[in-house]
């Protein structure tokens, strides 16, 4: 009778994917779940569930002097990518990069991850947790703070993230040991959904373009004290995106606060370009990445999307030049 009976066939469980709720919520969990153990096992690369809040503008920095040619020239680059793949990437290219990259967070300033956990959106903030051991270094404590005013320069700096699974695009899968990185993050506000002028190339009010300036030269400063020479400045343009107006239609956007928080994405493309360039940063950084991504077929109509305007107004531009 034993003979007869049949061998069980291996069920084969499919991966959770990030096309759906239910399996957002399943890279989510587990990724909560597993934080403190894999920042305990790359304790000695410097992966920490600590961070900073600064709670106020940074000291200027220190002016180099790039005379004698220590600080090398570097083209300003725009990839369309998710931004920890890039700066996965990029510290697997550069030997100097490793202990020494810092990914931009396009944040909410009134929840940690914007509430990640209940919305399980796709915006680059939500995107970055689902990956890492991000949301462990963002506390309860620091939120909230002021979008806009003198208190909205702001923000968290989380100097040991682990990234050990991959992007929303790759259904967030594990990454092998000798894949994973560890970053830090640095996670500012942009002002949210401010009215904007007839144009709708600025903001109504221009208060509201000095703190946007404010928290482009925080990230920058926050970099620079804190000895990080390549910077990862991302956008995560999805569906999920708020729209923003031009003078057409509604189109997706992205970059420091053009997704969801509709900023005019070419103002700010401008303004992260003349800040970076201004002689107080020079000779502070290596490589600077601009990583905008914009999945094909995000926008309604012929629109440029942030991709197209970011490489635009960086186009031959170079740092330490």
């Amino acid at each position: 009778m034993l003979s007869r009976l049949r061998p069980r066939k291996k069920v084969e469980v499919p991966a959770p994917t990030t096309a759906n709720i239910a399996g957002r919520k399943l890279i989510a969990d587990d990724t909560l779940a597993r934080a403190k153990r894999i920042i305990k096992d790359h304790a000695s690369e410097g992966a920490t569930s600590s961070s900073a809040f600064i709670d106020g503008q940074l000291d200027p920095l220190a002016q180099i002097d790039t005379s004698k040619g220590e600080a090398s020239a570097s083209a300003v680059e725009v990839v369309n990518c998710d931004a920890f793949t890039v700066a996965r990437k990029l510290i697997a290219e550069e030997p100097g990069a490793k202990g020494k990259t810092t990914v931009l967070n396009l944040a909410s300033d009134e929840a940690p991850a914007g509430g990640w956990l209940i919305s399980l959106s796709k915006t680059q903030e939500e995107a970055l947790c689902y990956s890492s051991t991000l949301y462990s270094t963002l506390k309860k404590s620091y939120y909230p703070w002021p979008n806009v005013g003198s208190r909205s320069i702001a923000g968290v700096y989380s100097p040991g993230v682990v990234i050990f699974k991959h992007d929303l695009d790759n259904n967030c899968q594990e990454l092998a040991v000798n894949e994973r990185q560890v970053v830090s993050v640095i996670t500012v506000a942009a002002p949210r959904h401010r009215p904007l002028a007839e144009n709708y190339l600025n903001f109504k009010d221009p208060s509201v373009l000095e703190d946007l300036k404010g928290k482009i030269r925080l990230v920058y400063r926050i970099a620079a004290h804190n000895g990080q020479t390549y910077l990862v400045l991302g956008e995560h343009v999805t569906s999920l995106c708020v729209w923003y107006l031009n003078r057409r239609s509604l189109g997706l956007v992205g970059a420091m606060g053009c997704g969801a928080y509709a900023c005019p994405p070419r103002l700010v493309a401008e303004h992260m370009r003349s800040i970076l360039l201004e002689p107080e940063f020079k000779g502070h950084f290596a490589r600077v990445v601009f990583a905008v991504y914009s999945k094909a077929g995000g926008s309604s109509d012929s629109s440029p999307s942030n991709f197209d305007i970011f490489s635009e107004v960086f186009s031959n531009t170079a740092i330490n030049a």
